[in-house]
């Protein structure tokens, strides 16, 4: 299974299977006694290798996730973030966030080998989780 992740907005980033080694998406809702609670949340975690640029590399669009990580204005926090699950060339899942944000964005660096590594926590502004789209099971 091969995960791509695409951004949309002020800062843009495609990131191919090559940059996306682990993904996660959550639904989380309040823990009550009362029944299902309102105040859920949509969330996707992924991370990946920072790639050195070189002849043979891919581009390295990371350097514009950890620039979106540090915006504030809302004209640019708020970005269209969209992540794809591909397998024997089936669409298994998309996950579109239309207006998503930054939780937490980390970089790793391994000093004495030189490889780096990220990890973005991407969020869905809470009063438009309903325009939330997943999808998948079609060839694509």
């Amino acid at each position: 299974m091969a995960y791509t992740f695409r951004l949309e907005g002020t800062y843009s980033a495609n990131l191919p299977q090559e940059s996306v080694t682990a993904f996660t998406a959550r639904t989380e809702t309040p823990r009550t006694n009362d029944g299902r609670g309102v105040d859920t949340a949509v969330t996707m975690t992924m991370s990946g290798p920072i790639r050195s640029v070189d002849e043979n590399a891919i581009t390295d669009e990371t350097l514009n996730l950890a620039r979106w990580a540090t915006e504030y204005d809302d004209g640019k926090a708020y970005s269209q973030a969209t992540s794809t699950a591909v397998a024997s060339g089936q669409v298994l899942r998309r996950d579109v966030y239309p207006e998503a944000f930054v939780v937490c964005y980390k970089e790793k660096f391994n000093v004495s080998s030189g490889v780096g590594t990220y990890e973005i926590t991407l969020r869905q502004k809470k009063d438009l989780i309903d325009n939330v789209q997943t999808t998948g099971g079609y060839l694509g």
